[in-house]
């Protein structure tokens, strides 16, 4: 486990002594005009301010970014629109040099502050978001991707329903990089799950469905920031350990998460090699809890492996993975129906591209269905 915790072990010390030498952190209120020397006197202002507020807000949210382009206006735009609106918005800047964050400036109000700093990847940034935040309750966003606006108000009323809960999170859709729906079932999950059900089948999806409270932070630890992949599972898995059934799922469909070409979450080897790391990890926290689920929890990931070299249209490697997933437990397999249509999709790899496609449903419809009735496209 990582031994970074939110007390006197945090990535606050080390934050403090990066603020002495640097400027960090500015307090934004950006519907004033914006001009690149503003950037500069903002950043040498002081968390202090914030800080020294009278009221401490519900919901602090950690949105890091490196790099995101245009797909950063839209995430934050979502954030904003929210329909429970006592939260304060932290953007971690971990290094961007493609100019995304300035763009979106003249989007933020008095509740958002920027954090900047060297680029140190996702763990770190989220880190350093963590450290600054005032809440008990943490949510997180991507920074391609996008909630819905009753998004926090579901998890604000899922955390006072449910105290037992460390961790609620909601259903999900996915898009591409334009915004279209993709031909995937959503996924949506009911009621409570433990370490063994995580592990084995981890339904949270992706970190934007997520929040925590503060207090599982502070006894489990933040994010291990040796995970460049996977690091989102490996802190949900350690909190899950702290008490049985402490994770709440939310069917409602309250986030899009963004599927998109060259997204390293999309490379199987790479997501694979830090899989047999969280392995190894999980093994020496909860040793006889992962026994107890592993050859199940292997099954199920090698088959997500091989679904991640079929969105490559690499079905060889596919079919390879698919029949590993078989070998590592075969009777999981056959009560499992995912394995069966990935293997079906598989051997429709090798028809003609347009016979595959209307086969398989792969073609993307042009809009979100507007039967759901949880997501409504963000202003912009």
């Amino acid at each position: 486990m990582s031994n970074e915790t939110l007390g006197s072990t945090s990535p606050i010390a080390s934050s403090v002594a990066h603020r002495s030498n640097r400027p960090s952190t500015t307090d934004l209120n950006l519907r004033k005009p914006w001009k690149p020397l503003s950037r500069l006197l903002w950043l040498a202002r002081d968390r202090v301010r914030m800080l020294e507020m009278s009221t401490v807000p519900t919901f602090s949210v950690i949105l890091p970014v490196f790099n995101a382009g245009v797909f950063l206006e839209r995430a934050v735009i979502s954030v904003l629109d929210q329909t429970f609106t006592d939260f304060e918005l932290i953007i971690v800047d971990d290094g961007s040099t493609d100019g995304a964050v300035d763009r979106l400036l003249p989007l933020f109000d008095p509740r958002a502050i920027l954090i900047c700093q060297p680029n140190q990847g996702a763990p770190a940034a989220l880190n350093a978001g963590l450290a600054a935040a005032r809440a008990d309750n943490i949510a997180f966003i991507d920074s391609d991707d996008m909630w819905a606006p009753g998004k926090l108000a579901a998890q604000v009323r899922a955390f006072r329903e449910h105290p037992e809960a460390n961790v609620t999170f909601t259903g999900l859709l996915y898009i591409d990089a334009a915004g279209v729906r993709l031909g995937l079932p959503p996924r949506r999950a009911h009621g409570h799950f433990d370490f063994i059900d995580l592990l084995t089948d981890y339904k949270i999806g992706c970190t934007s469905t997520l929040a925590v409270r503060r207090s599982a932070l502070e006894r489990a630890g933040v994010f291990d920031k040796s995970f460049v992949y996977m690091f989102d599972i490996d802190l949900v898995l350690r909190i899950a350990l702290l008490r049985p059934h402490s994770v709440f799922a939310i069917p409602d469909l309250l986030t899009l998460y963004r599927r998109r070409y060259g997204q390293q979450t999309g490379n199987w080897r790479v997501m694979a090699f830090y899989w047999s790391k969280l392995l190894e990890k999980v093994r020496q926290l909860a040793p006889v809890e992962t026994a107890k689920v592993e050859r199940r929890a292997s099954m199920n990931m090698q088959r997500y492996f091989a679904y991640l070299a079929y969105e490559q249209e690499d079905y060889r490697t596919a079919r390879s993975l698919l029949a590993k997933s078989f070998g590592v437990d075969p009777l999981g397999f056959f009560v499992e129906p995912r394995g069966w249509k990935l293997g079906a999709a598989c051997a429709c790899g090798r028809l003609p591209p347009g016979v595959h496609h209307w086969l398989t449903g792969r073609t993307c419809p042009r809009n979100v269905p507007s039967q759901t009735g949880e997501f409504q496209n963000p202003r912009g």
